[in-house]
């Protein structure tokens, strides 16, 4: 027995039943139970039907609504920047009462059109969308329609390095085309080749007869698609990325547009693609009219219309001021401006500051530009954040102003390359963009951007924002020198330059809070130095005392040494503080210490002998003895906050200065602990030694 599954009078389904062993008569409660099942199977499948339906429409929408989103965006984008050109240059001709400049104008009127194109394109397609869009279809040749329009396209492509091929056959029948709206399709076609095809690249365009129809091909060597974003290339709302141009340019419809309008000819558009080859993009074309409706055609022949061109080629003609020439003069004369200006790497001067400007646009950069040029600054220019950086890293500007999406390296890349290079990471950044969602905006103070103007702005606003972030940053520079001089002033009373730069800078923490820790001491006296202050002047033995100390120092600081203090002619310096050092390299540093003191001294005995300050008069020349040991000392800062030194304070300091007192004049004296960090052939045992106010005798050895 099979009973029917039906939903609405139409069969989805069945069930069948048999009786396995034997003939059955299936009695009507059977029957009426197998029909109950049916009937309620029925149902289960049609609600999972729905369901599965429903969760499909779903899905759509929510693409759809990602994509409208994703669309309104990237269209956003593109209104903003043509229309800051376009507003900011009139309000800065109407704000100081005078005419457009012919540049400006040229700059406002291009953009203008740029502006046109896009509310065109929008039209077009809401015109499709809503069946208002009327075709009248007529007779054309065309091979000589091509021609037109290649010989328009010419002088862009020379400008732009380009080698631009044809190939078109005279054999191709006439094609039935609406002109007014057919003529966008090779504007689209040969705009995008030429926006994604470098400098020294071709682009061919080709008409041949195939069957009954007629082929219109543009094929370029430019950067190409990605094979995953091909299906996707001519939905409404796509944009495929990965163009070395300008990441993320474009509004999403140019290709969907093309799509539509072949389609209303009866035609069909494909494309083939090898990312970083290039791409092919066909458009097959019916020969005759039978395949149009009849009441669309209209038997007069179209003729070509060169109007629109200026409109059509306007993002075209936005791309080909980017030439190199353009760029490389006007950098060299804004580098040259900031070189006469004496700009110091990595030094803030006073004014006028450098300011980096990075847009891919060059009319908005530009435009920013002659701003900041106004206001009396330097500028740097740069078309992406790869160039950006490698600026920044030669002439270290005092502030950035750079675009959010620019090929290469975005703004928001410039701006963690800049966070995390060392000599760069103070400068502050301003985000100029045309993409203000709140997201973005979001993100690019996580990452570090100072502060985020959107398009369309106007003079007063950047200026506002640049000269307040130029005060804050030389707010903080004063800060940062007052910082730097307060704990230079403190550190480099005791410890060496290098040491005291690195904390000065932050590199290096310290602690001076007084706690127990394993050092070496060293401690030297000048020999008989009360006989000599009482045979020289008190003003020559001040000159050479602190003649002395100086050198003295000098030798402790190149050895990595701390400073610990001076008493009057006695040097004390210890080893493994703050720094932390191993003990045998303590040791080994305050021995190159010790040498290096007895040669300076040397050195300057020369010196003072030449100078008559010894050698006459009863005085000898200097003599100084040294003494060494290592132990465990409570090592800090000890006073108050009105008066406070770094010292050392424990046994072992006392056994390094008694070591000094036992010493022979000219020696070092150390005791066994630091002996056995020396090289044996480098010390001699010296004995025991009964020093003052140590209970124990210590083992002394001398230091050759």
């Amino acid at each position: 027995m099979v009973v029917p599954l039906t939903v609405d009078g139409k069969i989805i389904g069945s069930i069948s039943l048999r009786h396995n062993f034997d003939r059955h008569q299936w009695q009507a409660y059977e029957i009426e139970l197998a029909e109950a099942v049916a009937s309620q199977a029925a149902i289960a499948v049609q609600q999972s039907s729905l369901y599965q339906t429903t969760r499909q429409q779903a899905e759509r929408l929510i693409e759809a609504d990602h994509l409208k989103t994703e669309f309104f965006q990237n269209i956003s984008h593109e209104f903003r920047t043509p229309l800051t050109l376009t507003i900011g240059l009139l309000e800065e001709a109407v704000n100081s009462s005078r005419d457009l400049p012919l540049e400006q104008g040229a700059i406002a009127l291009r953009n203008s059109r740029r502006l046109l194109r896009l509310v065109n394109q929008l039209l077009d397609l809401q015109r499709l969308d809503a069946g208002r869009m009327q075709p009248s279809f007529q007779p054309c040749n065309l091979v000589a329609f091509c021609r037109n329009i290649v010989e328009s396209f010419t002088p862009y492509c020379q400008k732009k390095q380009l080698h631009l091929v044809t190939e078109f056959s005279e054999n191709c029948p006439p094609v039935y085309l609406d002109i007014g709206r057919f003529d966008k399709v090779i504007y689209n076609l040969l705009s995008n080749a030429m926006k994604f095809t470098p400098a020294g690249g071709t682009i061919t365009i080709s008409v041949e007869p195939v069957g009954e129809n007629c082929l219109l091909r543009v094929q370029d060597s430019g950067i190409g698609i990605p094979q995953e974003q091909i299906p996707f290339l001519f939905e409404r709302f796509r944009q495929a990325e990965g163009s070395a141009n300008r990441s993320y340019e474009g509004s999403g419809i140019g290709l969907a547009l093309v799509k539509e309008l072949v389609e209303l000819h009866n035609g069909q558009v494909n494309v083939q693609s090898v990312y970083g080859q290039g791409a092919t993009f066909e458009v097959w074309l019916q020969t005759g009219n039978s395949h149009l409706p009849t009441d669309r055609i209209v038997e007069k022949t179209a003729e070509f219309n060169a109007s629109k061109l200026a409109v059509e080629f306007a993002d075209v003609e936005a791309e080909l001021e980017e030439a190199e020439e353009l760029l490389a003069v006007e950098q060299a004369e804004n580098i040259a401006q900031v070189n006469s200006n004496d700009a110091t790497v990595g030094v803030i001067r006073e004014s006028p500051p450098t300011i980096l400007v990075v847009d891919d646009n060059p009319d908005l950069r530009r435009y920013v530009s002659r701003i900041l040029h106004k206001s009396n600054f330097n500028l740097l220019l740069a078309r992406n954040g790869s160039e950006a950086f490698e600026i920044a890293q030669i002439h270290h500007p005092h502030l950035i102003i750079t675009d959010l999406m620019m090929p290469i390296v975005s703004g928001l890349d410039l701006i963690k390359m800049i966070r995390e290079e060392k000599e760069l990471r103070g400068i502050p950044v301003i985000l100029l963009t045309a993409k203000a969602d709140e997201d973005t905006r979001v993100e690019g103070v996580e990452i570090g951007a100072d502060a985020y103007l959107s398009k369309p702005f106007n003079d007063r606003e950047l200026l506002a924002e640049v000269n307040n972030l130029l005060a804050l940053k030389e707010n903080e520079r004063r800060v940062q020198e007052l910082n730097s001089y307060l704990t230079e002033s403190v550190l480099r009373r005791f410890l060496p330059p290098e040491m005291v730069q690195r904390a000065a800078q932050g590199e290096l923490a310290l602690d001076l809070t007084p706690e127990p820790k394993l050092v070496t001491v060293l401690f030297s006296d000048i020999v008989g130095f009360t006989q000599m202050s009482n045979i020289l002047q008190a003003r020559r033995i001040a000159e050479l005392l602190n003649e002395y100390l100086a050198e003295m120092t000098k030798a402790i600081f190149a050895n990595g040494g701390t400073v610990d203090k001076f008493v009057g002619d006695a040097v004390m310096a210890i080893y493994g503080s703050p720094e932390e050092l191993t003990a045998g390299e303590q040791v080994q540093r305050a021995v190159a210490s010790a040498r290096a003191m007895l040669k300076a001294l040397d050195k300057l005995n020369e010196r003072w002998q030449n100078l008559g300050l010894i050698g006459q008069n009863g005085a000898s020349p200097v003599r100084f003895r040294c003494g060494i040991h290592q132990g465990n000392a409570v090592v800090g800062m000890f006073g108050s906050a009105e008066r406070s030194d770094y010292t050392a304070i424990g046994p072992s300091v006392n056994i390094a200065a008694r070591l000094q007192e036992a010493a022979e004049p000219n020696t070092i004296l150390v005791s066994q602990i630091v002996a056995n960090y020396v090289d044996s052939r480098e010390v001699k045992k010296y004995g025991y030694l009964k020093l003052k106010g140590i209970d124990e005798e210590v083992l002394g050895f001398v230091v050759s």
